[in-house]
């Protein structure tokens, strides 16, 4: 991504001095910048039906005839290139909809996650961590992949935002794990490294493209 710098607005926004820069081209050749959202703002229309489509829903249980609206509304949001706000992204987000790449391709987990009907997804994210959660029998018995979380260009404030991983460990937990009074957690094999884009970051939704496994796109909703 082109490195950018930070110009503060008198509203307290701040903006990548590449939005500037494409905001005065636009202007220049009449055509309308991209819009640029204060942090107070309501989310976009299409933001609000995506989440109140994906809300309480696991990324196994859309029926094909639901697809095409939700694919519609992802394509949309997307679009909009929103200011990526990183204070967002830390907390835990479960799995709402799946998206395959345009081959087909899923999420590149390193491990398999059985899609049961009772089993969730989770990332957790930390300032410079994220941990990959997947139920093989609900929350009592599940797969964490764990690693160290850096950004490609800290200055760019922009979606989509690349972001690159280097996966350290694997646990197979029960019960919570050492999360949880009685839970235990036992060492898997698992490391290597991977590239991600967030290609939409909200307060409650967020929208991240897989690089590793063909260019899938995962909708996530906030849980804490």
């Amino acid at each position: 991504m082109v490195l950018a710098l930070l110009v503060h607005t008198p509203c307290g926004l701040t903006l990548s001095r590449r939005t500037v820069v494409v905001g005065g081209i636009a202007s220049s050749l009449g055509l309308a910048p991209l819009p640029v959202l204060a942090a107070d703002e309501p989310a976009p229309e299409a933001v609000q039906r995506l989440a109140a489509l994906v809300e309480g829903r696991r990324a196994q249980q859309w029926r094909p005839e639901e697809r095409a609206e939700v694919d519609r509304l992802i394509e949309e949001v997307v679009a909009l290139r929103a200011p990526w706000r990183r204070e967002d992204l830390r907390g835990r987000w479960k799995l709402a909809y799946l998206q395959p790449g345009p081959d087909g391709g899923g999420v590149d987990r390193r491990i398999p996650f059985p899609e049961l009907p009772w089993n969730d997804s989770f990332q957790v994210f930390g300032a410079n961590s994220v941990t990959n959660v997947g139920e093989l029998l609900g929350p009592a018995l599940e797969v964490r992949v764990s690693g160290s979380l850096s950004e490609e260009d800290p200055a760019d404030l922009t979606a989509p935002k690349r972001f690159n991983v280097d996966i350290t460990r694997g646990q197979l937990c029960l019960f919570g794990g050492g999360d949880v009074a009685g839970g235990v957690c036992a060492p898997l094999p698992i490391k290597g490294e991977g590239v991600f884009d967030g290609v939409y970051l909200g307060k409650r939704l967020r929208i991240g493209q897989n690089l590793n496994g063909g260019g899938a796109r995962i909708v996530q909703v906030r849980v804490d």
